[in-house]
């Protein structure tokens, strides 16, 4: 007999966010379109309710977080998932105070790994946001690095919080992201020329980190270019679909989510500046943006 669970979508000052839940357990809080969403659930039975015996804590313990009221969650009866080391690292993660920070290093050496990587991975694997607080993990340095439901969204809980974060906030103010195909003739000279400017940037790759359909959405709303440039018009996906004749019919909302569900369909590369879009493609060089 199929196992069947129950789904309530909560409003948050970070986007809706996903509860799952069965009758005895708390299986995930995820932010919609983050990485890893609803993690081995896809293929269940998910009925969407308006209140469960499981879920309406979990609400109740939100509502308290984004007032501001840090909660006890010990008792959360989190569900028996994950592998050993997984386990391990989640558990840490829930021992983390309100407003503090630790680094991947310094879990790694109190759980005695030797790979801070192996942590990182662990960590973003986490499948209870904000209630097993994995946004409270950072870089060396208190760097702001990678969350599975974006940078923005890690920094906003941690100014939230009156987290000590100083030089993550300045790293937030200004963020140049360069969104690549590695493998991509035309981005390994859009990039060249990056590394010759000198400017500080992070390396997206294009479909291992697909930008989410919200993301996508804003960039055609606000950025200007036309709906058909961010296509890969001369992309096999894009031939395969016959989007040729499909593209200047499309909605923003519809553009969005086709182009999040492939980073192949995707002009690349796509040069972001604080969340707006500078460039895509790489007709003019990027000395003549004014880059910072």
């Amino acid at each position: 007999m199929q196992k069947k669970y129950a789904k309530i979508l909560y409003s948050s000052p970070i986007g809706t966010l996903s509860l799952v839940a069965d009758d005895q357990y708390l299986y995930g809080v995820w932010v919609q379109e983050q990485k890893h969403f609803e993690r081995g659930l896809v293929d269940e039975t998910i009925e969407a309710v308006v209140s469960h015996p499981i879920l309406d804590p979990v609400i109740a313990c939100l509502d308290a977080y984004f007032k501001g009221k840090p909660q006890d969650l010990s008792d959360l009866p989190l569900a028996p998932i994950g592998t050993g080391f997984e386990k391990r690292v989640w558990s840490y993660l829930q021992r983390i105070p309100y407003g503090q920070t630790v680094t991947y290093g310094q879990i790694a050496q109190d759980l005695q790994v030797a790979s801070a990587q192996a942590i990182g991975g662990a960590v973003g694997r986490n499948p209870w946001s904000i209630l097993v607080p994995c946004h409270r993990v950072l870089g060396a340095g208190k760097r702001l690095t990678g969350y599975a439901a974006g940078v923005e969204k890690k920094a906003w809980l941690l100014e939230h919080e009156g987290a000590d974060f100083k030089d993550i906030k300045q790293k937030v103010k200004h963020m140049l992201e360069f969104i690549e195909y590695p493998k991509c003739s035309t981005c390994k000279k859009a990039k060249q020329e990056l590394n010759q400017l000198g400017v500080d940037y992070k390396a997206v790759h294009i479909v291992e980190e697909t930008p989410s359909q919200e993301v996508i959405l804003n960039w055609l709303e606000t950025s200007g270019f036309e709906l058909k440039q961010f296509f890969n018009t001369s992309g096999i996906k894009y031939r395969e679909l016959g989007l040729k004749d499909k593209v200047g019919s499309l909605s923003n909302q519809e553009a969005a989510e086709l182009l999040a569900s492939d980073g192949m369909l995707l002009k690349r590369p796509i040069l972001v500046e604080n969340g707006t879009v500078k460039q895509i493609g790489y007709r003019k060089a990027y000395e003549e943006l004014g880059l910072k």
